[in-house]
Protein backbone atom coordinates (compact mmCIF):
# COMPACT_ATOMS: atom_id res chain seq x y z
CA UNK A 1 0.00 0.00 0.00
CA UNK A 2 1.00 3.32 -0.71
CA UNK A 3 2.26 6.08 1.84
CA UNK A 4 -0.31 6.78 4.53
CA UNK A 5 -1.99 10.12 3.86
CA UNK A 6 -0.82 12.44 6.18
CA UNK A 7 -3.59 15.12 4.55
CA UNK A 8 -6.09 12.99 6.21
CA UNK A 9 -7.38 16.10 8.49
CA UNK A 10 -7.33 18.16 5.57
CA UNK A 11 -9.83 16.53 3.41
CA UNK A 12 -12.23 15.52 6.39
CA UNK A 13 -14.53 18.42 6.57
CA UNK A 14 -14.37 18.75 2.77
CA UNK A 15 -15.45 15.54 2.45
CA UNK A 16 -18.01 15.58 4.95
CA UNK A 17 -19.50 18.82 3.35
CA UNK A 18 -19.44 17.20 -0.01
CA UNK A 19 -21.10 14.04 0.53
CA UNK A 20 -24.07 15.85 2.68
CA UNK A 21 -24.59 18.15 0.03
CA UNK A 22 -25.04 15.46 -2.64
CA UNK A 23 -26.59 12.89 -0.47
CA UNK A 24 -29.10 15.26 1.37
CA UNK A 25 -31.56 16.00 -0.94
CA UNK A 26 -31.86 12.69 -2.38
CA UNK A 27 -32.26 11.06 1.25
CA UNK A 28 -35.36 13.02 1.69
CA UNK A 29 -37.34 11.33 -1.45
CA UNK A 30 -39.90 9.22 0.17
CA UNK A 31 -39.42 5.21 -0.45
CA UNK A 32 -43.21 5.11 -1.77
CA UNK A 33 -41.59 6.84 -5.23
CA UNK A 34 -40.41 3.48 -5.82
CA UNK A 35 -43.63 1.54 -5.88
CA UNK A 36 -43.64 -1.20 -8.36
CA UNK A 37 -46.33 -0.83 -11.60
CA UNK A 38 -48.54 -4.41 -12.13
CA UNK A 39 -47.81 -4.14 -16.19
CA UNK A 40 -47.00 -7.68 -17.33
CA UNK A 41 -43.78 -7.99 -18.89
CA UNK A 42 -41.89 -10.55 -21.02
CA UNK A 43 -39.01 -12.76 -19.90
CA UNK A 44 -36.08 -14.06 -22.42
CA UNK A 45 -33.72 -16.16 -21.83
CA UNK A 46 -30.40 -17.78 -24.03
CA UNK A 47 -28.29 -20.21 -24.07
CA UNK A 48 -25.13 -20.75 -26.64
CA UNK A 49 -22.86 -22.98 -26.63
CA UNK A 50 -19.27 -23.70 -28.57
CA UNK A 51 -16.73 -25.69 -29.30
CA UNK A 52 -13.80 -24.77 -31.27
CA UNK A 53 -10.35 -25.89 -31.88
CA UNK A 54 -7.67 -23.77 -31.91
CA UNK A 55 -3.29 -23.46 -33.72
CA UNK A 56 -1.87 -20.94 -32.24
CA UNK A 57 1.43 -19.45 -32.68
CA UNK A 58 2.98 -17.19 -30.57
CA UNK A 59 6.25 -15.29 -30.33
CA UNK A 60 6.96 -12.68 -27.12
CA UNK A 61 5.34 -15.19 -24.07
CA UNK A 62 6.94 -17.16 -21.92
CA UNK A 63 5.92 -19.73 -19.08
CA UNK A 64 2.47 -19.93 -18.19
CA UNK A 65 1.55 -17.29 -20.05
CA UNK A 66 2.41 -19.39 -23.59
CA UNK A 67 -0.71 -20.79 -24.95
CA UNK A 68 1.40 -22.28 -28.58
CA UNK A 69 -0.09 -25.20 -30.41
CA UNK A 70 -3.42 -26.78 -30.96
CA UNK A 71 -6.01 -25.93 -27.84
CA UNK A 72 -9.48 -27.16 -27.39
CA UNK A 73 -11.95 -24.12 -26.15
CA UNK A 74 -15.25 -25.15 -25.23
CA UNK A 75 -17.81 -21.50 -24.53
CA UNK A 76 -21.32 -21.20 -22.44
CA UNK A 77 -23.18 -18.27 -22.87
CA UNK A 78 -26.10 -17.87 -20.45
CA UNK A 79 -28.43 -14.46 -20.45
CA UNK A 80 -31.84 -13.77 -19.03
CA UNK A 81 -33.98 -10.70 -19.09
CA UNK A 82 -37.26 -9.48 -18.07
CA UNK A 83 -38.83 -5.98 -18.89
CA UNK A 84 -41.86 -4.39 -17.90
CA UNK A 85 -43.38 -0.92 -17.89
CA UNK A 86 -41.28 0.10 -14.59
CA UNK A 87 -38.60 -2.70 -14.21
CA UNK A 88 -35.77 -4.20 -16.02
CA UNK A 89 -33.30 -7.06 -14.76
CA UNK A 90 -31.02 -8.46 -16.80
CA UNK A 91 -28.17 -11.54 -15.85
CA UNK A 92 -25.26 -12.57 -18.29
CA UNK A 93 -22.40 -15.06 -17.79
CA UNK A 94 -20.05 -16.68 -19.76
CA UNK A 95 -16.37 -18.33 -19.90
CA UNK A 96 -14.80 -20.67 -21.77
CA UNK A 97 -13.10 -23.73 -21.37
CA UNK A 98 -9.88 -24.33 -22.77
CA UNK A 99 -7.21 -27.21 -22.96
CA UNK A 100 -4.00 -27.21 -24.84
CA UNK A 101 -3.79 -30.94 -26.61
CA UNK A 102 0.19 -29.85 -27.82
CA UNK A 103 1.65 -30.12 -24.35
CA UNK A 104 -0.97 -31.69 -22.65
CA UNK A 105 -1.68 -28.37 -19.97
CA UNK A 106 -4.28 -29.30 -17.59
CA UNK A 107 -8.01 -27.58 -18.20
CA UNK A 108 -8.32 -23.82 -17.10
CA UNK A 109 -10.85 -20.93 -17.50
CA UNK A 110 -11.00 -17.76 -19.76
CA UNK A 111 -12.38 -14.81 -20.37
CA UNK A 112 -14.62 -14.70 -17.72
CA UNK A 113 -17.39 -12.55 -16.91
CA UNK A 114 -20.22 -12.32 -15.18
CA UNK A 115 -23.21 -9.07 -14.84
CA UNK A 116 -26.46 -8.26 -12.99
CA UNK A 117 -28.24 -4.74 -14.41
CA UNK A 118 -31.22 -3.97 -12.52
CA UNK A 119 -33.56 -0.91 -13.31
CA UNK A 120 -36.91 0.38 -11.31
CA UNK A 121 -38.68 3.75 -12.44
CA UNK A 122 -41.76 5.44 -12.49
CA UNK A 123 -42.51 9.10 -13.70
CA UNK A 124 -40.18 10.98 -11.06
CA UNK A 125 -37.99 8.76 -10.07
CA UNK A 126 -35.52 5.96 -10.87
CA UNK A 127 -33.40 3.58 -8.72
CA UNK A 128 -30.24 1.71 -10.91
CA UNK A 129 -28.15 -1.36 -9.39
CA UNK A 130 -25.58 -3.10 -11.44
CA UNK A 131 -22.40 -5.21 -10.60
CA UNK A 132 -19.95 -7.11 -13.10
CA UNK A 133 -17.11 -9.50 -12.14
CA UNK A 134 -14.36 -10.09 -14.98
CA UNK A 135 -11.24 -12.15 -14.90
CA UNK A 136 -9.24 -12.32 -18.61
CA UNK A 137 -5.41 -11.96 -19.91
CA UNK A 138 -4.11 -8.26 -19.01
CA UNK A 139 -3.45 -7.87 -23.00
CA UNK A 140 -7.22 -8.37 -23.76
CA UNK A 141 -8.94 -6.14 -21.05
CA UNK A 142 -6.91 -3.13 -22.29
CA UNK A 143 -9.56 -3.03 -24.76
CA UNK A 144 -12.81 -2.89 -22.42
CA UNK A 145 -14.49 0.60 -21.96
CA UNK A 146 -16.54 -0.79 -19.21
CA UNK A 147 -13.86 -0.22 -16.35
CA UNK A 148 -13.63 2.28 -13.92
CA UNK A 149 -10.11 2.76 -14.77
CA UNK A 150 -9.92 3.80 -18.11
CA UNK A 151 -6.16 4.10 -18.33
CA UNK A 152 -4.62 1.36 -21.13
CA UNK A 153 -3.39 -1.60 -19.06
CA UNK A 154 -0.88 -3.44 -20.86
CA UNK A 155 1.05 -6.85 -19.43
CA UNK A 156 1.48 -10.43 -19.21
CA UNK A 157 -0.80 -12.24 -16.53
CA UNK A 158 -4.65 -12.27 -15.34
CA UNK A 159 -6.27 -9.65 -14.17
CA UNK A 160 -9.52 -9.87 -12.41
CA UNK A 161 -11.91 -6.77 -11.57
CA UNK A 162 -15.24 -6.68 -9.15
CA UNK A 163 -17.52 -3.63 -10.00
CA UNK A 164 -20.88 -2.63 -7.99
CA UNK A 165 -23.00 0.63 -9.29
CA UNK A 166 -25.99 2.18 -7.52
CA UNK A 167 -27.68 5.24 -8.71
CA UNK A 168 -30.64 7.79 -7.79
CA UNK A 169 -32.50 9.94 -9.94
CA UNK A 170 -35.41 11.85 -8.19
CA UNK A 171 -37.88 14.38 -9.73
CA UNK A 172 -37.01 13.45 -13.23
CA UNK A 173 -40.27 15.08 -14.49
CA UNK A 174 -40.46 18.77 -12.33
CA UNK A 175 -38.30 21.73 -12.18
CA UNK A 176 -36.04 20.00 -10.01
CA UNK A 177 -33.94 17.13 -10.40
CA UNK A 178 -31.24 15.45 -8.53
CA UNK A 179 -28.65 12.20 -9.15
CA UNK A 180 -26.32 10.18 -7.05
CA UNK A 181 -24.26 7.91 -8.06
CA UNK A 182 -22.06 5.76 -6.33
CA UNK A 183 -19.10 3.72 -8.14
CA UNK A 184 -16.96 0.58 -6.29
CA UNK A 185 -14.68 -1.45 -7.68
CA UNK A 186 -11.78 -3.70 -6.98
CA UNK A 187 -8.79 -5.05 -9.20
CA UNK A 188 -6.38 -7.35 -8.57
CA UNK A 189 -3.71 -9.07 -10.70
CA UNK A 190 -2.21 -12.34 -10.81
CA UNK A 191 0.56 -14.86 -12.81
CA UNK A 192 2.67 -11.40 -13.54
CA UNK A 193 6.04 -10.37 -12.75
CA UNK A 194 5.39 -6.96 -14.09
CA UNK A 195 5.89 -4.63 -10.54
CA UNK A 196 3.95 -2.08 -12.23
CA UNK A 197 0.66 -3.55 -12.40
CA UNK A 198 -0.48 -3.30 -8.73
CA UNK A 199 -4.17 -4.31 -7.20
CA UNK A 200 -6.20 -1.42 -6.26
CA UNK A 201 -9.82 -0.69 -4.81
CA UNK A 202 -11.77 2.45 -6.43
CA UNK A 203 -14.72 4.08 -4.90
CA UNK A 204 -16.19 7.17 -6.22
CA UNK A 205 -19.34 8.99 -5.27
CA UNK A 206 -21.15 11.43 -7.76
CA UNK A 207 -24.07 13.84 -7.93
CA UNK A 208 -25.67 16.58 -9.54
CA UNK A 209 -28.97 19.12 -8.64
CA UNK A 210 -30.46 20.36 -11.62
CA UNK A 211 -32.96 23.95 -11.85
CA UNK A 212 -35.09 24.94 -14.51
CA UNK A 213 -34.76 27.90 -13.80
CA UNK A 214 -36.99 29.19 -16.90
CA UNK A 215 -37.76 27.19 -19.90
CA UNK A 216 -34.82 28.31 -21.83
CA UNK A 217 -32.73 28.23 -19.02
CA UNK A 218 -31.23 25.50 -16.61
CA UNK A 219 -29.02 26.02 -13.49
CA UNK A 220 -27.02 22.85 -11.39
CA UNK A 221 -24.53 22.29 -9.07
CA UNK A 222 -22.62 19.30 -8.74
CA UNK A 223 -19.73 17.60 -7.14
CA UNK A 224 -17.90 14.68 -6.86
CA UNK A 225 -14.94 12.60 -4.86
CA UNK A 226 -13.04 9.59 -5.23
CA UNK A 227 -10.16 7.79 -3.96
CA UNK A 228 -7.85 4.91 -5.05
CA UNK A 229 -6.03 2.84 -3.29
CA UNK A 230 -3.47 0.81 -4.11
CA UNK A 231 -0.96 -2.05 -3.15
CA UNK A 232 1.89 -3.47 -3.97
CA UNK A 233 5.48 -2.14 -5.28
CA UNK A 234 5.40 1.61 -5.99
CA UNK A 235 1.66 2.11 -5.35
CA UNK A 236 0.32 5.36 -5.10
CA UNK A 237 -2.86 6.41 -3.78
CA UNK A 238 -4.99 9.04 -5.28
CA UNK A 239 -7.70 11.34 -3.60
CA UNK A 240 -9.78 14.09 -5.85
CA UNK A 241 -12.42 16.02 -4.92
CA UNK A 242 -14.76 18.41 -7.21
CA UNK A 243 -17.40 20.88 -6.38
CA UNK A 244 -18.81 23.45 -9.11
CA UNK A 245 -22.04 24.90 -11.13
CA UNK A 246 -23.14 24.62 -14.24
CA UNK A 247 -25.75 25.98 -16.56
CA UNK A 248 -27.72 25.71 -19.92
CA UNK A 249 -29.46 28.53 -22.31
CA UNK A 250 -30.84 28.28 -24.85
CA UNK A 251 -30.27 31.22 -27.28
CA UNK A 252 -32.57 30.60 -29.96
CA UNK A 253 -34.34 27.38 -30.67
CA UNK A 254 -31.36 25.67 -32.88
CA UNK A 255 -28.25 27.55 -30.11
CA UNK A 256 -27.31 26.26 -27.10
CA UNK A 257 -24.53 27.77 -24.86
CA UNK A 258 -23.52 25.30 -22.10
CA UNK A 259 -20.89 26.53 -19.16
CA UNK A 260 -19.28 25.17 -16.23
CA UNK A 261 -16.93 26.48 -13.45
CA UNK A 262 -15.56 23.88 -10.54
CA UNK A 263 -12.94 23.92 -7.60
CA UNK A 264 -10.99 20.82 -7.59
CA UNK A 265 -8.33 19.27 -5.12
CA UNK A 266 -6.19 16.05 -5.99
CA UNK A 267 -3.45 14.00 -3.48
CA UNK A 268 -1.15 11.88 -4.97
CA UNK A 269 1.03 10.02 -2.68
CA UNK A 270 3.65 7.11 -3.54
CA UNK A 271 6.75 7.16 -3.94
CA UNK A 272 6.44 10.91 -4.54
CA UNK A 273 3.53 13.32 -3.53
CA UNK A 274 2.14 15.74 -5.50
CA UNK A 275 -0.65 18.26 -4.20
CA UNK A 276 -3.11 20.34 -6.60
CA UNK A 277 -5.64 22.52 -6.00
CA UNK A 278 -7.50 25.21 -8.69
CA UNK A 279 -10.35 26.26 -10.95
CA UNK A 280 -11.79 24.34 -13.72
CA UNK A 281 -14.17 25.48 -16.29
CA UNK A 282 -15.44 24.33 -19.99
CA UNK A 283 -17.93 26.04 -21.93
CA UNK A 284 -19.16 24.73 -25.42
CA UNK A 285 -21.25 26.02 -27.87
CA UNK A 286 -24.00 23.97 -30.10
CA UNK A 287 -26.15 25.15 -33.01
CA UNK A 288 -28.55 22.58 -34.94
CA UNK A 289 -28.58 22.24 -38.65
CA UNK A 290 -31.07 20.63 -40.81
CA UNK A 291 -29.09 17.56 -40.92
CA UNK A 292 -27.07 17.54 -37.76
CA UNK A 293 -24.89 19.85 -35.70
CA UNK A 294 -22.38 21.86 -35.19
CA UNK A 295 -20.29 22.27 -32.09
CA UNK A 296 -17.59 24.21 -30.46
CA UNK A 297 -16.04 23.53 -26.93
CA UNK A 298 -13.39 24.88 -24.71
CA UNK A 299 -12.28 23.61 -21.53
CA UNK A 300 -9.54 24.11 -18.88
CA UNK A 301 -8.44 21.47 -16.21
CA UNK A 302 -5.97 21.68 -13.18
CA UNK A 303 -3.87 18.77 -12.85
CA UNK A 304 -1.04 17.39 -11.28
CA UNK A 305 1.00 18.26 -14.77
CA UNK A 306 -0.46 21.48 -14.60
CA UNK A 307 -3.13 23.04 -16.33
CA UNK A 308 -4.72 21.30 -19.26
CA UNK A 309 -6.78 23.70 -21.83
CA UNK A 310 -8.75 21.88 -24.48
CA UNK A 311 -10.03 23.11 -28.14
CA UNK A 312 -12.13 21.30 -30.49
CA UNK A 313 -14.19 21.86 -33.15
CA UNK A 314 -17.32 19.05 -33.86
CA UNK A 315 -19.81 18.37 -36.69
CA UNK A 316 -22.21 15.65 -36.41
CA UNK A 317 -24.57 14.09 -39.81
CA UNK A 318 -27.91 12.16 -40.16
CA UNK A 319 -27.18 10.42 -42.79
CA UNK A 320 -29.64 8.54 -45.18
CA UNK A 321 -28.44 4.70 -44.00
CA UNK A 322 -26.52 6.11 -41.18
CA UNK A 323 -25.20 9.25 -38.85
CA UNK A 324 -21.35 10.54 -38.81
CA UNK A 325 -19.78 12.97 -36.35
CA UNK A 326 -16.76 14.16 -35.94
CA UNK A 327 -14.23 16.71 -33.90
CA UNK A 328 -10.90 17.92 -34.16
CA UNK A 329 -9.09 19.81 -31.73
CA UNK A 330 -5.75 20.46 -29.74
CA UNK A 331 -4.78 19.85 -26.41
CA UNK A 332 -2.00 21.48 -24.20
CA UNK A 333 -0.86 21.24 -20.65
CA UNK A 334 1.59 23.40 -18.99
CA UNK A 335 5.14 22.78 -19.94
CA UNK A 336 4.65 20.46 -22.54
CA UNK A 337 4.01 21.15 -26.53
CA UNK A 338 0.62 21.18 -28.31
CA UNK A 339 -1.27 17.80 -29.37
CA UNK A 340 -3.84 17.05 -31.35
CA UNK A 341 -6.67 15.75 -30.51
CA UNK A 342 -9.54 13.70 -32.77
CA UNK A 343 -12.78 11.96 -32.34
CA UNK A 344 -14.64 9.83 -35.06
CA UNK A 345 -18.58 8.06 -34.85
CA UNK A 346 -19.45 6.20 -38.17
CA UNK A 347 -22.45 3.90 -38.23
CA UNK A 348 -23.54 3.03 -41.65
CA UNK A 349 -25.10 0.99 -43.56
CA UNK A 350 -23.67 0.37 -46.60
CA UNK A 351 -26.80 -1.67 -48.54
CA UNK A 352 -29.03 -4.40 -46.89
CA UNK A 353 -26.62 -6.96 -46.64
CA UNK A 354 -23.77 -5.26 -45.09
CA UNK A 355 -22.75 -2.39 -42.05
CA UNK A 356 -19.20 -0.39 -41.35
CA UNK A 357 -18.76 1.02 -38.02
CA UNK A 358 -15.43 3.19 -36.52
CA UNK A 359 -15.35 5.01 -33.37
CA UNK A 360 -12.06 6.57 -32.75
CA UNK A 361 -11.52 8.57 -29.44
CA UNK A 362 -8.39 10.70 -28.42
CA UNK A 363 -7.84 12.58 -25.05
CA UNK A 364 -5.52 13.61 -22.96
CA UNK A 365 -4.87 12.37 -19.20
CA UNK A 366 -2.44 11.33 -16.56
CA UNK A 367 -1.07 7.72 -16.25
CA UNK A 368 -0.59 5.89 -12.97
CA UNK A 369 2.98 7.36 -12.37
CA UNK A 370 1.37 10.88 -12.76
CA UNK A 371 3.00 10.84 -16.80
CA UNK A 372 0.87 13.24 -19.21
CA UNK A 373 -0.39 10.90 -21.68
CA UNK A 374 -2.51 10.96 -24.60
CA UNK A 375 -4.84 7.96 -25.23
CA UNK A 376 -6.16 6.74 -28.47
CA UNK A 377 -8.68 4.21 -29.15
CA UNK A 378 -9.76 2.78 -32.49
CA UNK A 379 -12.72 0.34 -33.49
CA UNK A 380 -13.80 -0.69 -36.49
CA UNK A 381 -16.00 -3.42 -37.95
CA UNK A 382 -17.42 -4.54 -41.39
CA UNK A 383 -20.23 -7.58 -41.51
CA UNK A 384 -21.59 -8.51 -44.62
CA UNK A 385 -24.10 -11.43 -45.07
CA UNK A 386 -23.17 -13.33 -48.08
CA UNK A 387 -26.40 -15.73 -48.47
CA UNK A 388 -29.38 -16.52 -46.37
CA UNK A 389 -27.02 -18.97 -44.58
CA UNK A 390 -23.71 -17.80 -44.42
CA UNK A 391 -21.95 -14.20 -43.19
CA UNK A 392 -18.70 -12.38 -43.26
CA UNK A 393 -17.20 -10.43 -40.64
CA UNK A 394 -13.81 -8.23 -39.82
CA UNK A 395 -12.49 -6.38 -36.71
CA UNK A 396 -10.07 -3.84 -36.21
CA UNK A 397 -9.19 -2.69 -32.49
CA UNK A 398 -6.57 -0.66 -31.06
CA UNK A 399 -5.31 1.22 -28.21
CA UNK A 400 -2.39 2.95 -27.50
CA UNK A 401 -0.60 5.46 -24.71
CA UNK A 402 1.50 8.15 -25.84
CA UNK A 403 3.41 9.47 -23.02
CA UNK A 404 4.56 12.88 -23.19
CA UNK A 405 7.25 13.23 -20.64
CA UNK A 406 10.76 12.02 -21.33
CA UNK A 407 11.46 8.85 -20.81
CA UNK A 408 7.88 7.59 -20.64
CA UNK A 409 7.02 3.97 -21.94
CA UNK A 410 4.35 4.22 -25.28
CA UNK A 411 2.50 1.54 -25.13
CA UNK A 412 0.06 0.05 -28.11
CA UNK A 413 -2.24 -3.00 -28.57
CA UNK A 414 -3.70 -4.23 -31.86
CA UNK A 415 -5.95 -7.01 -32.70
CA UNK A 416 -7.11 -8.12 -35.77
CA UNK A 417 -9.89 -10.72 -36.53
CA UNK A 418 -12.09 -12.34 -39.55
CA UNK A 419 -14.55 -15.29 -39.98
CA UNK A 420 -17.13 -16.99 -41.43
CA UNK A 421 -20.04 -18.33 -40.18
CA UNK A 422 -22.42 -21.04 -42.31
CA UNK A 423 -25.64 -22.43 -41.22
CA UNK A 424 -25.75 -26.21 -41.30
CA UNK A 425 -29.00 -27.91 -39.96
CA UNK A 426 -30.70 -27.78 -36.68
CA UNK A 427 -29.36 -24.12 -36.93
CA UNK A 428 -25.92 -25.15 -36.01
CA UNK A 429 -23.50 -22.92 -37.14
CA UNK A 430 -20.20 -23.89 -38.54
CA UNK A 431 -17.36 -21.12 -37.48
CA UNK A 432 -13.99 -20.68 -39.05
CA UNK A 433 -11.35 -17.48 -38.93
CA UNK A 434 -8.30 -15.76 -38.25
CA UNK A 435 -6.87 -13.56 -35.39
CA UNK A 436 -4.18 -11.81 -34.83
CA UNK A 437 -3.06 -9.66 -31.63
CA UNK A 438 0.20 -8.02 -31.02
CA UNK A 439 1.46 -6.11 -27.57
CA UNK A 440 3.93 -3.77 -28.30
CA UNK A 441 5.71 -1.20 -25.10
CA UNK A 442 9.00 0.40 -25.21
CA UNK A 443 12.22 -1.39 -24.64
CA UNK A 444 10.39 -4.65 -23.93
CA UNK A 445 9.98 -7.56 -27.13
CA UNK A 446 6.30 -7.14 -28.97
CA UNK A 447 4.16 -10.02 -27.96
CA UNK A 448 2.35 -11.28 -31.13
CA UNK A 449 -0.44 -14.28 -31.12
CA UNK A 450 -1.88 -15.22 -34.11
CA UNK A 451 -4.72 -17.71 -33.86
CA UNK A 452 -6.54 -19.77 -36.67
CA UNK A 453 -10.00 -21.81 -35.53
CA UNK A 454 -12.74 -24.27 -36.88
CA UNK A 455 -15.65 -24.94 -34.40
CA UNK A 456 -19.36 -25.23 -34.42
CA UNK A 457 -21.66 -23.11 -32.32
CA UNK A 458 -25.08 -22.77 -31.20
CA UNK A 459 -27.74 -20.99 -29.94
CA UNK A 460 -31.29 -21.29 -27.59
CA UNK A 461 -33.75 -19.10 -27.01
CA UNK A 462 -36.56 -19.20 -24.75
CA UNK A 463 -39.54 -16.92 -24.06
CA UNK A 464 -42.57 -17.68 -22.00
Amino acid sequence: MAVENIGAKKYALQKTYLIGLLAGPLLLCPTVLLAQETDAGGVIATLEVGQRFQYIEEDGFSGSSSDEGLRSLTSVAFSVSSETHSQYLAFNLSTGIAQNLTNGGSTEFESTRASLDYRISNRSTELTFGGFYLRDEVDDLAFDTSLEDDAITTGAGQREVFNLTTGLTVGRESPITGSLRHVFEKSEYSDTTDPSLNDSLTQRVEGRLSFEVSPNLEASVFGSFSTVDEQGAGATDRETSRIGIGATYEVTPSTTLTGEIAYSTEDSRGTVVDETDGLNYAFSLAHARPNGEVSLRFSEDDTLNGKRRQLTAGRSYQLRRGEFSFSLGATKTDGFSPQPIANVQLDYQIDRNSTFEVSLQQSGGIDGGNNEVINTRLDMSYARELTSLSQISAGLALVEENVLNAGGVDRRSVRFNVSHAYQLARQWDLVSGFSHSSVREDAQPTRKRNTVFLGIQKSFSYRP
